[in-house]
């Protein structure tokens, strides 16, 4: 059974203290398991605790602990990612950490840098069948670090009832500058509230607005940890955002996939990871389609693998891994990825007869796949700078919601950025020399 911790009682329970922010191979856990003697009990946390996202947990959960092979799963679902790693943080002294845990695309480089992680290159089964830019994600100094689960990409959708009252072809949402000239059209000639919905810094602003950026020909930073937001290029596409708000009907929402399924958009930039959520419940029939280009093609992606946290003995570690190799295996990285709408983490599962049936029946969810190899990895000042998307999409709200100007917002969230690199970096040369 699924514990659901939320963020409020999480808040209230940990009184805040987290707020800082440390080969191929097959290993056959359960001959290791068998030669121990007895069961082994595996402590998971998890982001996914309710909603579609949170049933296909549970599923895995109780299909794993069917299997009757002395390990049992117990997991703690707590509200969203930032709780989860909020509460190892408070955890790593006490001890009070899980065995396994899902740390997302922001978070699991703070625990790397904590040495606080399981190297899993001698666990992970299979190793050459996830798909390698997924995989290569958690990769740091010759070590694997994690392994893809949720993992996502942000893509386009659009509600085809507004689009098709208000006149407007889909075609215009093939490139930036042209759905500016049809975006307020679409407000005028639909019921739609708004053309386009933005999120705020807690909805992932920095993670959506991370493709557009690039599609612009700017960067938030270079792989070295040079700060490149404030430079023109990611200036302009900050500018054509605020345009886009200001002038063509576009809004600020707070949460632009709860406006998109209760038809009050006409389009929004969303995880694949919300297509289950969707498709289960909006209101509106809609469509999905790849990032909009402009000077370039553009597109990160996100969501969340599953990581060992140290601590655990070998027997524990053993465990572990076969409840992550259960959870990526080829029939579950299948049906995870139907069920909720993130991708298939394995070539095996992308190729599966089973899943190509799905495609067939389900074209939103063909265009993640289309767009995964023209994906790239996240700049550096988002991921591994703390609080480097939360300052970044308090940088966009700045944009977006007060109409400050693009390069005023992001020079100074630039300034924060420079000043927050400087601990990684002196981190890094510790770890890595």
């Amino acid at each position: 059974m699924t514990r659901n911790v939320n963020r409020r009682s999480f808040l209230k329970g940990a009184a805040g203290a987290a707020a800082i922010g440390a080969a191929s191979s097959r290993f056959f856990a359960p001959n290791l398991i068998s030669a121990q003697g007895s069961g082994v009990e595996v402590v998971y946390w998890t982001a996914f605790g309710s909603g579609t996202n949170g049933e296909a947990q549970t599923k895995l959960i109780e299909d794993f602990n069917a299997l009757d092979n002395g390990i049992t799963v117990v997991s703690t679902a707590y509200d969203s990612y930032e709780s989860v790693a909020n509460a190892i943080l408070t955890g790593l002294d006490s001890g009070d950490v899980p065995h396994v845990s899902t740390l997302s695309d922001v978070w699991w480089f703070s625990f790397y840098l904590r040495q606080a992680l399981v190297e899993l290159s001698p666990y992970a089964e299979n190793q050459e069948d996830y798909i390698a830019s997924l995989f290569g994600d958690y990769t740091r100094a010759g070590g694997q670090w994690g392994v893809p689960f949720a993992r996502s990409t942000p893509i386009f959708y659009y509600n085809v009832e507004a689009f098709d009252a208000a006149g407007v072809d889909p075609a215009a949402v093939g490139k930036w500058s042209d759905f500016a000239e049809v975006a307020q059209s679409l407000v005028d000639g639909s019921d739609v509230t708004f053309s386009f919905g933005f999120g705020n810094a807690a909805s992932y602003g920095a993670w959506t607005m991370h493709g557009p950026v690039w599609a612009f020909g700017g960067r938030y930073s270079d792989e070295d940890f040079n700060i490149m937001v404030n430079q023109p290029e990611a200036v302009a596409a900050g500018e054509f955002m605020r345009d886009l708000l200001q002038n063509k009907g576009a809004g600020a929402v707070d949460n632009p996939t709860n406006e998109f399924i209760a038809g009050t958009l006409a389009a929004m930039i969303g995880s694949t990871g919300s297509l289950g959520n969707i498709t289960a419940n909006g209101t509106v029939e809609f469509k999905t389609a790849k990032l909009p280009e402009e000077l370039a093609f553009g597109c990160p992606t996100g969501g969340t693998g599953l990581s060992i946290i140290r601590g655990a003995s070998d027997e524990q570690i053993a465990a572990t891994a076969e409840f992550i190799n259960f959870c990526t295996n080829t029939e579950n990285a299948s049906f995870w990825s139907q069920y909720t709408g993130y991708m298939p983490v394995r070539v095996s599962a992308i190729e599966s007869e089973d899943y190509q049936a799905f495609l067939a029946e389900h074209p939103n969810n063909q265009v993640a796949i289309d767009q995964l190899p023209l994906t790239q990895p996240q700049d550096s000042a988002r991921v591994f700078i703390p609080n480097g998307d939360a300052n970044l999409g308090r940088a966009w709200e700045q944009i977006l919601v007060n109409n400050t100007p693009a390069q005023q917002a992001f020079d100074e969230v630039a300034a924060l950025l420079e000043e927050d690199k400087a601990p990684v970096l002196e981190a890094l040369e510790v770890i890595e020399g």
